[in-house]
């Protein structure tokens, strides 16, 4: 059953990262920047491992073993561990996005019987950009999430 919701997953993953790219996803008013600053350095963790400037993240996990490119744009990049079956997903700003440098950890969790997105952000452009790719990757989980609802519901009738 949670098989079929992490291939649900990957693919709703794939495809709204190519969202991005078309800036086709439904615009909601832009997230206030975090009062500490666009870093999100308080977060001890990136999906598991140590945190550290986007800068040092996107080194780290563009060369990690075990990751493949799963998509390309001239704003974003990002890295799968499963392109068929992810269950972690790295998502990279380039140098022509205005929030770079940046990276973002999106990860399939179990709480109880459902499947959570679980996401860290760690951004250390400008302020604005970086709310409002906090706020475009939130949309982008909780329209995600609401599919992955769905689906694993339909499963369980």
């Amino acid at each position: 059953m949670f098989r079929m919701g992490s291939l649900a997953f990957a693919a709703l993953l794939i495809a709204a990262t190519s969202a991005l790219a078309d800036d086709s996803i439904v615009k909601l008013p832009a997230t206030p920047a975090p009062s500490a600053g666009p870093t999100m350095m308080a977060a001890q963790e990136f999906c598991g491992e140590a945190s550290g400037k986007a800068e040092d993240l996107i080194s780290r996990y563009t060369s990690k073993a075990g990751l493949q490119k799963v998509y390309e744009s001239d704003q974003y990049l990002a890295y799968s561990d499963d392109p068929k079956n992810a269950t972690v997903m790295y998502t990279f700003t380039t140098k022509k996005n205005p929030a770079y440098p940046a990276a973002v950890c999106r990860k399939i969790e179990h709480k109880g019987d459902n499947l959570v997105i679980a996401m860290k952000v760690v951004c250390d452009g400008n302020g604005e950009a970086c709310a409002k790719l906090q706020n475009d990757f939130n949309v982008m989980n909780a329209q995600m999430q609401a599919q992955v609802d769905q689906q694993i519901a339909g499963q369980k009738k």
